[in-house]
């Protein structure tokens, strides 16, 4: 095969893995019925009482460590409801409704009781029977600081609204897959919250370029996973040059978005205090803007690339040269890449911190894992994108 036979065949092999991918409803489903049984492990959910860990999934930026079970919601909501009824303070500050099926009638419940004092972080992720009345009846109490609304279906830009004009110190919140928000509620958000400094919005299809200038504004951003949102070159631009995310931005999730060209991804080069960044399925990707990237964001320890497939030996070794703090790193699909890259990869990273490289598809490179272990011995994994 010619290269450019390669490329055809690759970007084929990434869009049948696309084509492949579940269904967000059947996504959800699967959530619902495992998340009563284990952790939410890679399916992150907003962290509380300051618990937290870095994922490879889309949904959220941090992790609670046990799910509540069903007698354990029960005995919070318990609690609430007698700390609400009796005006006194709830000795935690966290509603955990996180799968609920009854957490609609729980919400209504502890708020007919009386206003619950001091609850600052409030987890609905997966929760059903959840409405924007519920959200905005919590909200009212003006103390939430943490909010997670991750595929809370029924929820939009009343609930959204509500928060912002009843929480102005609000630094988190979590929208994954909410179908229903629009640019207006976004938009007020940040200009209502100018504390925010994890937001994600991963799966808001209908937000535009209107909610990218407003993020652009948050001076204190941290944290940002804006997943299949289809902002443009001009949208993601106006965010990483804008003086609060230049400065601040540590973790970047463009996972999925075909929109952008390497005029956006140059410039991502200019976050310096970036550690993780999900350019997976990034076809517009080339070794221009990757090398401005590598030599830019030299603290990144997670990079994906998988899927990059315009991304050759050329932007590769540059991430190997640059990039030497790297505790994962995926090249998964990437027909154009070889042994080179990897031979930089180990002089600079040997012995330091690479536990996660996937090459999987990589035809270029001859190293088998024995091969990868012995020229970097950290290494422990060499599956990341499945």
């Amino acid at each position: 095969r010619t290269p450019d036979c390669h490329g055809c065949a690759a970007s084929a092999d990434w869009a049948k893995h696309r084509r492949h991918r579940p269904s967000p409803s059947a996504l959800l489903k699967r959530k619902r019925e495992r998340i009563r049984d284990e952790p939410s492990g890679d399916d992150a959910v907003m962290a509380t009482r300051g618990e937290e860990t870095s994922v490879g999934d889309r949904a959220s930026y941090s992790v609670q460590r046990h799910v509540p079970t069903e007698e354990e919601t029960a005995q919070q909501v318990h609690d609430a409801v007698a700390a609400a009824a009796a005006g006194t303070v709830w000795k935690h500050d966290t509603l955990d409704l996180r799968g609920c099926h009854r957490s609609g009638q729980y919400i209504a419940t502890i708020v007919a009781a009386g206003r619950l004092k001091h609850l600052a972080c409030l987890n609905l992720e997966f929760a059903m029977q959840v409405t924007d009345e519920h959200v905005a009846a919590l909200a009212e109490w003006g103390t939430l600081r943490r909010v997670n609304l991750n595929a809370a279906q029924h929820v939009g830009d009343r609930a959204v609204t509500a928060l912002a004009r009843c929480s102005p110190d609000l630094t988190e919140i979590g929208l994954y897959w909410n179908v229903r928000v629009t640019d207006d509620s976004v938009a007020f958000l940040c200009a209502s919250c100018p504390g925010l400094s994890k937001v994600n919005l991963s799966g808001c299809r209908r937000l535009t370029d209107v909610s990218a200038k407003a993020l652009a504004t948050l001076k204190h951003l941290e944290y940002l996973d804006i997943t299949r949102c289809t902002f443009s070159d001009g949208g993601l631009t106006a965010v990483v040059l804008s003086p609060g995310p230049c400065a601040n931005l540590a973790h970047l999730n463009l996972y999925a978005v075909a929109t952008y060209t390497d005029v956006s991804f140059a410039c991502v080069g200019v976050l310096t205090q970036l550690t993780f960044l999900d350019l997976c399925g990034s076809q517009s990707l080339t070794d221009r803007a990757l090398v401005e990237i590598a030599e830019g964001c030299e603290l990144l320890t997670y990079l994906n690339l998988s899927w990059c497939n315009l991304v050759t030996d050329v932007g590769m070794c540059a991430v190997g040269r640059h990039c030497t703090r790297l505790e994962l790193l995926s090249v998964h699909g990437n027909r154009n890449v070889t042994s080179a890259f990897v031979a930089i990869l180990a002089a600079n990273n040997r012995g330091v911190g690479l536990k996660t490289l996937d090459v999987h598809g990589c035809v270029g490179v001859a190293e088998d894992r024995d091969g990868l272990r012995a020229l970097m011995p950290s290494l422990t994994t060499f599956t990341h994108h499945t």
